[in-house]
């Protein structure tokens, strides 16, 4: 049975909880906090997975780390046969050199900036490097670090704490690099000698520097011809670095995923946090008649209609070569002509390319392209400058021809299509996963007013089907299972309270014989207008009209056949005459009940083509707040944001429990998800034979049989589909539940975001004790009991964290004032907040069921 592989399979785990290694990462918690905030939380995590790798004694090299997890490592084993072949795919594999998979849109320069700065805060390097492919990222990269440099907050921890390197200042290679600075530079300067300080600021002192790589996969990708000396830098023995950290939203080498990624937030992780745009990709064409461009500005037009009165929405189109670029450029500006009624050089200011360069006069291409635009250079610096300020008001700009490679660092959200032109622009899981990121960043007018933001993929269908499975692959769409509220189950919903509380400062055929003359012409349907319905993954059907194009009257048409068959056999027009071609379009049109006053494109060709065999011979052959309460909010349960969880967590971590009812919640794809997991755990024993029949491991199937539980459907009392948990104090908590579900009238499981939530604020652990970090804690379960809801957030035993100890404190305040509120407003919903921990699961369903919970507290709840 052949293995797969999914990139989570590959991710190293660092496994050094040393104290020296501790002191560290908690040290700097009040910093990261202060820095990674709300939903970009997910950075403090990446930052600490590297600290935790380059500050530990135990790991000299990412060999040491790459060996040990090759030992602890299932899928490792299975992909190579040998740790040599493994170590062999590192390419710095003798230095303290990892990566980082962070997506698109995900904030990169803030993970770089927090390790560029606490590895000279503690003193690891004296300065740090900052390497990146463009001028344009290197300027964003610079502007993004001046600007955390001046924040007071920042500095002021970082005072605190006593740092080697305080302030560090942003250079460039035009300055001498000091001890204490960060210098961003793209890698073409490093490699100029003139004006350029690298070479001075760093030979000789790499082992007391620190290298970080943005945009990496420049550096190891074979076709990489411009950047190829990048990886050579890296190694040059007269600069000795050693300390080579890399970060890329695109980590691949073609398909192949980067092995010494020590922390991943992928593309499909960023979508659920609700960081960057949904992505909507079309995967059903209604027909797939040629459209030009007539369904992708239909789509454009409608982004205007849901976006455009907080901005203007941009369309990107993805081409594989430059001179197809700005050919389909030509096309694309033709096109608004006719479909706007405008002259050319007022459509052209609503459409731009962009490309690296411009081919030469004297190539076959440069010819071309010259044919097309008089001064191409001039007109592609042009187009550069106007891509700066694309999304400014003002900007007339609404499309973008683009070849894929080339718009790293480009860093605009209004981009709401992205229409991949050609089948090799989308080939790899490389080019899949940059052009996806183009538009993946989610416009700040739309956070604020939380808009939900989709981001419409038009790719052709015709050739999906090729690069399905490197599409799924990005995505993580092919084990993927929603839940959420299910309106089947209105008996068990429930409304909740909340109080809004307001900060206070304080995205062929062969003849054999002789032919002879066509009897019919084969005509299919033809209209000038028709109306074609694609399918979304998230918006559903959409629906569109298409004119035809080419169209030619049947004057014209049969004047065009007969030149033709004139051309190619004389003979043949003797018998099929002018008049006798025009006479038998319109009769076989009429007989089959179409248009007869006009010949389509395709009926045209299927005319020409029925003359074929006559012409053929025999036998031939695509600043610090708190937060107020205010007043009360109702939260009703259709209005829950969807959660989701793929195969990999179910495995790892979670329980999915059902009940029968479950199935007919769920549509398209993940029908045959959810029936493909509910039957192979039915039929546990069989399906794990059949698996070792083909070489496989029962162990790896386990999951199967104790975390996909069914529930009898009298005892699945929830308004949602299905229930998932993780960690195993949840999930003992879900069985004990549904064991004593006779005691409630119903419950939920709230989501870990966007549904029920409050704020809270906790000290972090760190020497920086006056900072407080403010957060948003959302708890685990409400249990319904006539009026009463029963709040229970689930930790595990003795867990007395200084968050825990905040959230009990809060949750207990928050609870209280939302009862007086009720109160007050006459509502008789009451609310009893209670933490658990599994030593006290039995005795709080015997406080229920003696109806003592209004007053009881857990033994965790006593601890904190």
């Amino acid at each position: 049975m052949p293995q797969t592989y999914k990139n989570s399979d590959l991710v190293l785990k660092i496994n050094d909880d040393s104290p020296e290694v501790l002191n560290v990462i908690n040290k700097y918690d009040t910093y990261l906090s202060s820095l990674c905030s709300g939903d970009y939380s997910f950075q403090i995590e990446a930052v600490k997975n590297v600290l935790r790798f380059l500050f530990s004694n135990k790991y000299k090299s990412i060999e040491g780390l790459a060996r040990e997890n090759y030992s602890g490592n299932d899928k490792l084993r299975q992909k190579f046969e040998r740790v040599a072949d493994y170590l062999t795919k590192l390419q710095l594999r003798d230095k303290k050199s990892c990566s980082l998979d962070l997506a698109t849109g995900t904030g990169k320069s803030y993970v770089i900036y927090a390790l560029a700065q606490i590895c000279l805060a503690e003193g690891l390097v004296d300065k740090v490097l900052v390497l990146c492919p463009s001028l344009t990222i290197e300027e964003g990269l610079t502007e993004k670090f001046e600007e955390l440099a001046g924040r007071n907050d920042l500095k002021k921890i970082i005072e605190e704490l006593n740092s080697v390197y305080k302030n560090p200042s942003i250079k460039n290679s035009n300055n001498h690099i000091l001890d204490g600075d960060i210098c961003v530079e793209n890698i073409h300067a490093v490699y100029e000698r003139t004006g350029s300080s690298i070479e001075d600021s760093f030979k000789g002192k790499g082992q007391r520097a620190l290298v970080i790589n943005d945009e990496a996969h420049h550096i190891f990708s074979p076709s990489d011809t411009d950047t190829k000396k990048w990886l050579d830098f890296l190694r040059d023995e007269g600069y000795g670095f050693n300390y080579v950290v890399n970060l890329s939203g695109t980590p691949y080498i073609g398909d192949e995923y980067f092995y010494d990624i020590v922390y991943r937030f992928s593309i499909r992780d960023a979508i659920n946090r609700g960081v960057v745009k949904k992505i909507d990709y079309k995967f059903e064409e209604g027909t797939q008649r040629d459209r030009d461009f007539q369904d992708s500005y239909q789509l454009h037009k409608n982004n205007y209609k849901v976006y455009g009165r907080y901005l203007r929405p941009i369309t990107i189109v993805v081409t594989e070569k430059i001179v197809s670029c700005i050919r389909v450029w030509k096309e694309l500006v033709d096109f608004i002509v006719e479909k706007e009624g405008m002259p050319f050089d007022e459509a052209k200011r609503k459409v731009i390319w962009v490309t690296s360069g411009v081919p030469g006069k004297d190539t076959k291409d440069g010819k071309e392209i010259r044919k097309i635009i008089e001064y191409p250079e001039k007109t592609r610096k042009g187009n550069l400058q106007l891509l700066k300020v694309v999304d400014d008001a003002d900007s007339p700009v609404e499309w973008i021809v683009s070849v894929s490679m080339l718009t790293e660092g480009w860093d605009v959200k209004n981009v709401f299509q992205v229409v991949p032109h050609e089948n090799r622009a989308f080939n790899s899981k490389l080019l899949i996963a940059q052009v996806l990121g183009r538009g993946l960043r989610v416009p700040n007018v739309l956070r604020d007013k939380n808009i939900p933001v989709l981001l419409k993929v038009n790719n052709h269908e015709r050739w999906t089907s090729q690069i399905e499975n490197l599409y799924r692959d990005v995505l993580e769409i092919e084990n993927r299972l929603s839940w959420g509220y299910d309106p089947s189950r209105t008996r068990y919903a429930f409304p909740l309270y909340n109080l809004r509380y307001t900060p206070v400062q304080t995205t062929t055929e062969t003849k054999n014989k002789p032919p002879s003359d066509p009897q019919s012409f084969g005509f299919g349907p033809q209209m000038k207008v028709y109306t074609t319905t694609d399918r979304f993954s998230e918006s559903g059907e959409y629906s569109f009209e298409i004119w035809t194009k080419d169209n030619l009257d049947i004057e014209s048409a049969a004047s065009f056949l007969h030149m033709y068959l004139k051309m190619k056999d004389p003979e043949i027009t003797n018998r099929w005459t002018l008049s006798r071609i025009k006479k038998a379009f319109v009769n076989e049109l009429k007989d089959k009940g179409y248009d007869y006053t006009f010949l389509s494109r395709e009926n045209y060709i299927k005319a020409q083509q029925s003359f074929g065999t006559l012409m053929r011979g025999l036998n031939e052959e695509n600043p610090r707040l708190s937060q107020r309460s205010n007043e009360i909010e109702e939260i009703k349960m259709e209005g829950m944001t969807l959660q989701s969880f793929n195969e990999g967590e179910l495995k790892n971590d979670g329980m999915m429990f059902y009940d029968q009812d479950s199935f007919a919640w769920f549509k398209g794809e993940q029908v045959a998800v959810f029936s493909q997991q509910v039957t192979a755990s039915r039929d546990y024993e069989k399906f794990c034979e059949s698996f070792e029949r083909f070489g496989g491991d029962r162990n790896d199937l386990r999951y199967l049989k104790e975390r996909i539980i069914e529930v009898d459907i009298t005892r699945f009392r929830t308004s949602l589909n299905i229930v998932y948990v993780t960690h195993e104090p949840e999930r003992k908590f879900m069985k004990d539940l549904f064991n004593n579900i006779h005691l409630f009238d119903s419950f939920i499981k709230n989501p870990s975001r966007s549904f029920y939530s409050f704020p809270y604020s906790y000290k972090p652990e760190t020497e920086a004790k006056t900072h407080v970090r403010q957060d948003n804690f959302n708890p685990d379960y409400f249990l319904k009991k006539d009026d009463d809801i029963i709040v229970v957030e689930i930790k595990k035993d003795d867990d007395d964290s200084k968050k825990n100890k905040a959230k009990n404190r809060d949750g207990s305040r928050h609870f209280e004032d939302l009862n007086k509120a009720l109160e007050a407003n006459g509502i008789s919903q009451r609310y009893y907040f209670i933490f658990l921990s599994p030593d006290d699961y039995v005795a709080f369903f015997q406080s229920v069921r003696d109806g003592s919970y209004k007053g009881w507290k857990s033994s965790l709840m006593n601890l904190l």
